[in-house]
């Protein structure tokens, strides 16, 4: 999957001092995002896919695109995202997903 998009960061640090009179630094961070995206994935394409046009079953090739919001706190991400996805194969006209709108749920978590 390739995101493009925009992504504008606010970082507050603040400081407080510990019994040792060091510094222990605390750094609060927001994020937020609008992009586009597109990439390749798979679904099962057959007799439920199809409103039973076929016989048999397969894995199809699919192209997937659209936009997405995007939210981070600190190390957590999570978003919104409107896409459309196109079977790449002879069954396409068949296939009930053809260029139907989806909504779907982002979900991110920084480790490092």
């Amino acid at each position: 999957m390739i995101y493009l998009g925009r992504r504008i960061d606010a970082y507050t640090i603040r400081y407080q001092t510990n019994p040792l009179k060091g510094y222990n630094r605390q750094i609060k961070h927001c994020g937020f995002s609008l992009g586009t995206f597109i990439g390749i994935g798979s679904s099962t394409v057959g007799p439920s896919t199809t409103n039973n046009q076929l016989s048999y079953e397969y894995d199809g090739v699919i192209l997937n695109k659209g936009i997405a919001a995007i939210v981070a706190v600190d190390n957590f991400t999570v978003g919104v995202s409107l896409g459309f996805d196109n079977l790449l194969d002879r069954n396409k006209k068949l296939w009930i997903y053809q260029n139907k709108m989806n909504v779907g749920l982002v979900v991110g978590l920084n480790l490092n």
